[in-house]
């Protein structure tokens, strides 16, 4: 049992790491595209403030994971499943540069892991989880627009000191938002584990900071540069509004997904000059992507945990 825990936590640091290169990243991909600052500095600047954001304020969503999705603790072994198959997912999807949605895939290993081991799930924990993941590219669209629209009626483009300054004061707000929603997809199902909630969160943290410093810049490329390549107003005003969703699921204990966020902001953004500025192909397989990655998260999970229990 005690090998089973010593791996939990280990891959609790895989999961960190890999939210640390997906999630976080997004949150500077509009810095970099505005050429505020490089891609390897913006990584090392989003992991500082995601790691500040998961130690203050991690604690709503980790007990969400932990203990708001299933109608029981998870057992050791079924923690395992959880971060080992969510965090490999997330991995992946670095490596082949398409940001992945790491509250889908966790909450959907978080589900299928439970179906697989005999613990009902609390599907109205749940569905609250899932209504606020429908209704985020609705708001961040709208969002992205006006905020936009503000920007670039109040603040002169030829201002370039104050837009960049406050393009990199919301790139920070949201690195630090982005740590304390998405901390609890890599540590909340540890808390069957009788950690201290402070430890867990300080694991977390560190976890998520290693892995923005050392693989998030390929991330940060891809959403600065393939969805769209747009001014430092619009990527402020992205930026706020995404921002603003991850308070939201913060004070609600709901994980949402960063790279949904930004991307919908990002888009919503783009469209006040009445530009065609997205790829809309990739947006759209990345979409069909997220999906996928939540049915596969929970089937595999799923397959998993049936038959570690029929063995």
């Amino acid at each position: 049992m005690e090998f089973l825990v010593i791996a939990g936590l280990i891959a609790s640091v895989f999961m960190g790491v890999s939210i640390g290169a997906s999630s976080v990243a997004s949150s500077f991909g509009p810095v970099n595209s505005s050429g505020s600052t490089n891609v390897f500095r913006s990584a090392l600047i989003a992991g500082i403030f995601a790691s500040l954001g998961a130690v203050v304020q991690g604690g709503s969503v980790t007990e969400t994971v932990g203990r708001g999705l299933l109608q029981s603790e998870m057992v050791t072994l079924q923690v395992l499943v959880v971060l080992l198959i969510g965090s490999s997912l997330v991995i992946g999807s670095v490596l082949l540069d398409y940001p992945m949605p790491t509250a889908f895939t966790v909450v959907g290993a978080v589900v299928g892991a439970g179906m697989g081991f005999g613990t009902p799930v609390n599907w109205m924990g749940l569905g609250r989880v899932v209504g606020y993941w429908l209704i985020v590219p609705v708001i961040g669209l709208a969002m992205g627009y006006l905020l936009a629209k503000l920007l670039r009626s109040y603040v002169p483009e030829e201002d370039k000191r104050t837009v960049r300054y406050l393009l990199l004061v919301s790139g920070c707000y949201v690195a630090y938002t982005s740590g304390a929603n998405s901390v609890g997809l890599a540590v909340g199902p540890l808390t069957s584990f009788s950690i201290e909630n402070s430890v867990l969160l300080m694991i977390g943290a560190l976890s998520i900071l290693a892995g923005a410093w050392m693989y998030s810049p390929r991330i940060i490329r891809a959403v600065s540069f393939d969805y769209s390549n747009i001014g430092p107003r619009r990527s402020a005003a992205a930026l706020f509004s995404a921002a603003f969703m991850a308070q939201i699921g913060i004070a609600l204990g709901i994980p949402i997904s960063f790279n949904e966020a930004v991307i919908a902001s990002v888009i919503g953004s783009g469209m006040v000059t009445g530009r065609n500025e997205t790829g809309r192909d990739k947006t759209v397989k990345t979409a069909l992507a997220w999906v996928g990655a939540f049915l596969l998260a929970a089937i595999l999970s799923y397959l998993s945990g049936f038959l570690l229990t029929s063995i």
